[in-house]
């Protein structure tokens, strides 16, 4: 016991030595790094069940932390809570420091930014409040806007008691640019005051509804489509693909009367398509039915039309199969022989097409002795847009040979 005694001082320091060597050991093989965890929620513990924060001079906070290197890629913002703690405190105005409650360890906080918080409690209240809703943008031209419908008169709010006794209606907002029929949407809901100032601490629920927009055409004006009148025919062998018209419908106005009398179209003047092809695009005026004129347009439409040939098909059975290339002193044998080619395009073209004037043939130029699998080629006497053709089979084989040896006769 009296060495024991005598030599606890030395114990002691050889100890701590080795300590501290271990924590240098430690220190420089996971050296501490600084980390910073932005956007960290802010809780607010120890709040009323009847009572309300708003007015907060931040929603989240900034940290700046001392980990390990080893923990560097690991953080994450569940790690930490910022939080400020409102037991007991009643309606006012209030600035609390921001704590933090760290969760896992290694953690060390360095800085917290703001390091306080400004806010407000005040009792939690509700009540109904009026649904308005506010009509964005104009109707087509001949159209009018009913009262709009919302699916509920009245909605509750919800907020502080200040902002709740302010609380005018809850706006919802329909966009009708150029509607021609009734409109049916849904909108989110906002609590505004009488001055039309939105209190974003109030909650509206529901916080959407449907809304209905009656859309009605007005007395004295009607909406017609347009008809393209034609004469004639296309060229033979085309045909028409496509009518376009811009604008597709127009509006009449006039006396009611006159206008019940002009059919369910307003028609062009005739275009003539005789002996036409390709695309033609014309400035056309429109057949106006007196007593009526139209509403925001000038008394022609663009007409764009296309005519394009008519497409047809022709099969030619047994094609011979040509071999482009062959070397000297080799044959090719093909399997099988001929093709059958299905060619399809203009109608005057295919219909006139004759089998000489169709060549098959495969290419085996860089080819050497043996079997391959080939698919081969088709070649048309003329260039024809809008051509294309099926091989029956797709591919043929070919084998590379020498040429037999002739037998000498005596």
């Amino acid at each position: 016991m009296k060495w024991a005694r005598e030599n606890l001082g030395l114990a002691l320091l050889a100890f701590g030595l080795a300590f501290a060597l271990w924590a240098a050991a430690v220190w420089e093989e996971n050296p501490p790094v600084e980390r910073s965890l932005t956007e960290v929620p802010l809780a607010f513990p120890g709040l009323a069940p009847d009572h309300v924060v708003f007015e907060r001079s931040a929603e989240r906070v900034r940290l700046r932390l001392r980990v390990p290197r080893a923990m560097e890629g690991t953080i994450v913002p569940q790690d930490v809570e910022a939080f400020v703690n409102v037991s007991g405190l009643g309606e006012g105005a209030y600035e609390r420091p921001v704590q933090i409650r760290v969760h896992r360890r290694g953690i060390q906080i360095l800085e917290v930014d703001p390091p306080a918080v400004r806010f407000r409690l005040e009792r939690l209240e509700g009540r109904e409040i009026p649904v308005s809703i506010q009509i964005l943008g104009q109707p087509a031209v001949g159209y009018q806007v009913g009262v709009p419908l919302p699916a509920l008169p009245q909605v509750r709010v919800t907020g502080p008691r200040s902002r709740i006794a302010v609380a005018a209606m809850a706006v919802g907002r329909v966009r009708i640019e150029g509607a021609r029929q009734t409109v049916e949407t849904e909108v989110a809901l906002e609590a505004v005051d009488s001055e039309g100032r939105v209190l974003t601490e109030v909650q509206v629920e529901p916080a959407r509804i449907t809304v209905t927009v009656p859309i009605e055409q007005r007395l004295g004006f009607r909406e017609l489509p347009v008809r393209v009148n034609l004469r004639g025919r296309p060229a033979r062998g085309y045909q028409l693909t496509e009518i376009a018209v811009d604008p597709p419908t127009v509006t009449l106005t006039g006396d009611p009367r006159r206008l019940e009398e002009v059919g369910s179209y307003l028609a062009t003047e005739p275009i003539d398509l005789s002996e036409a092809r390709g695309e033609l695009i014309a400035e056309v005026p429109l057949v106006l039915p007196p007593g009526v004129a139209l509403v925001g347009a000038p008394n022609q439409v663009e007409v764009r039309l296309r005519v394009e040939p008519i497409l047809s098909t022709q099969v030619f059975q047994q094609v011979p199969v040509v071999v482009e290339g062959l070397r000297p002193g080799m044959i090719a044998r093909l399997s099988p022989e001929t093709v059958d080619v299905i060619v399809r395009g203009p109608l005057l073209y295919v219909e006139s097409l004759q089998p000489d004037q169709l060549r098959v043939w495969v290419e085996v130029r860089d080819l050497e002795r043996g079997t391959y699998t080939l698919t081969p080629t088709v070649t048309l006497s003329a260039t024809v847009t809008n051509l294309s053709w099926t091989l029956i089979p797709p591919s043929l084989q070919v084998t590379l040979m020498p040429a037999p040896t002739p037998t000498r006769t005596r």
